[in-house]
């Protein structure tokens, strides 16, 4: 038997950011996935260096997803690899001036999104809805959730699709 109610979260998420995508994709004129901004915020607020390795952890993914995902949005110009003065196997992942622009855009994007989402909706109801979510995410992952609004870099479940052909 399904649960409607993880169905209609399901809905609700994925309504969200196809929406979400599909409006910052039309301010920019070019299409931007889930995942890229996913990538492209993490590096947008962390306030260290940031390296394969360390997306991997904050993302829970593999190896070769980190790989594909920014080998294909440093083809696009929205991230670059640069070596490591003193060791030149090891790569920081860096925002271009492409990668900055979708961040704000995004961020915008997001602000929008978010009061539509939350039309209606009083503060108190959003707080109940945030909470119980976070109960969700502890029961799923076994430990308290990562702190949605501090500096990124620290561990968290936060996940992209490994599936992705993005």
């Amino acid at each position: 038997m399904q649960d409607k109610t993880i169905l209609l979260l399901n809905r609700v998420v994925h309504r969200f950011f196809r929406e979400l995508d599909s409006l910052t994709s039309q301010k920019l004129h070019e299409n931007i996935t889930g995942q890229n901004m996913m990538v492209i915020g993490y590096l947008a607020n962390s306030s260290q260096p940031v390296y394969q390795k360390d997306m991997e952890e904050h993302f829970s993914i593999r190896r070769s997803t980190v790989s594909k995902v920014l080998r294909l949005m440093e083809e696009k110009g929205m991230v670059e690899r640069r070596a490591v003065t003193g060791d030149a196997r090891l790569k920081q992942i860096l925002l271009t001036e492409k990668g900055w622009a979708i961040h704000h855009t995004s961020a915008e994007s997001f602000q929008v999104m978010a009061k539509k989402m939350y039309e209606g909706i009083t503060e108190e109801e959003q707080g109940q809805l945030r909470r119980v979510l976070e109960k969700m995410e502890k029961n799923l992952c076994g430990k308290e959730p990562m702190d949605l609004f501090s500096h990124c870099g620290e561990e968290g479940h936060l996940c992209l699709d490994e599936e992705t052909d993005e």
